[in-house]
């Protein structure tokens, strides 16, 4: 063989080594992390809520072997408003929420808010037991999968003024969760404002609401100094969402995905028990500060309820055969 064309295959074989080891070497790379973005609806990062979603975000990479890494925010933080939530996760803005205001993208989701439906907490969970399904489908065709569910305690009408009695409402400012609530309180003559939980408290201040129906646990402890009274009466259980990009999610190793799962609703778990025992301290605490409380006679419920069944049956129908199917089976199970 001539020097220069033996000369020629060294080199090829030095330049056909050097690729293999090259991509052996890759191969051997771990890959690169990915970087979950995470979001609440909540304002404070001192509550509760925001707590979780940290240590949940922190379990998350933990669980994955450092397959996630995160990076969360407050309400408020991002551009993104709390009635968006579920579109932002969809188009991958952000990658997990916890998400309190899907019911107008997913309306059949507004089942458990819907007001004076739920009698008790074994009430609500039933409803929501039968729901997730539903929403499940839904959100899927959205991009997103439903992770956990958590819920906010009873909620409950706080105002800015002396509220004593149900008829008080005429002719004031309440911001309220959903079109159905809205319709509700319309009917006690109250003025229904929807707002994003960031927006409440300049809306408090500058009266553009009167009140707000809440949890001591959740609005009570972020606005209660500008509170005057609290009427006891339990509208609904707020049903909130742990969600995740479908997409993202897909993208992690099989044997992660069922870890993120079981995280998330461990957490979950871990949250609604936080929020019920809060609720009771809080109450407290708040009525200790001067918040005067009433408590709803029954026969006032009872009224309130039968004032509200024909919004639960207009709100299915408005919504569909899926939403008048979900009503009915969850009022067989609660036998109203």
């Amino acid at each position: 063989m001539p020097e220069t064309a033996a000369i020629a295959t060294v080199a090829r074989q030095a330049a056909m080594a050097g690729t293999l080891a090259l991509a052996v070497g890759l191969a051997a790379q771990p890959a690169a992390a990915q970087t979950w973005k995470g979001y609440t609806f909540i304002p404070s990062v001192t509550h509760a809520a925001y707590k979780n979603l940290d240590a949940m975000g922190a379990e998350f990479a933990r669980v994955s072997g450092g397959k996630i890494q995160v990076r969360n925010s407050a309400g408020g933080q991002l551009p993104v408003n709390a009635t968006s939530i579920t579109q932002a996760v969809g188009e991958g803005i952000i990658t997990f929420a916890q998400d309190g205001f899907y019911t107008g993208n997913i309306q059949v989701g507004a089942l458990p808010f819907l007001p004076m439906l739920a009698g008790s907490y074994d009430d609500f969970r039933k409803i929501v037991g039968l729901l997730e399904p539903y929403l499940e489908s839904e959100l899927d065709k959205r991009g997103v999968k439903l992770l956990a569910t958590y819920n906010f305690p009873q909620q409950t009408i706080w105002a800015t003024f002396e509220l004593t009695a149900i008829d008080q409402l005429q002719g004031k400012k309440l911001r309220v969760a959903n079109n159905p609530q809205a319709q509700f309180f319309q009917q006690l003559g109250a003025i229904p404002v929807t707002l994003g939980t960031p927006e409440v408290a300049s809306a408090l201040q500058r009266s553009v609401v009167d009140g707000v129906v809440t949890a001591s646990a959740g609005g009570g402890l972020l606005w209660g100094d500008m509170f005057k009274s609290n009427y006891r009466m339990t509208i609904c259980w707020d049903n909130f969402l742990i969600i995740v990009n479908k997409e993202a999610f897909q993208k992690l190793p099989a044997d992660v995905q069922p870890k993120i799962v079981a995280a998330a609703r461990q957490h979950a778990d871990m949250l609604s028990k936080e929020l019920a025992q809060s609720e009771i301290t809080s109450t407290e605490m708040l009525k200790g500060k001067g918040i005067r409380m009433t408590e709803p006679s029954p026969e006032t419920v009872k009224a309130m309820t039968a004032r509200a069944e024909p919004v639960w049956n207009e709100w299915a129908k408005g919504v569909g055969p899926q939403a008048v199917e979900v009503l009915a089976k969850a009022r067989q199970a609660i036998g109203r």
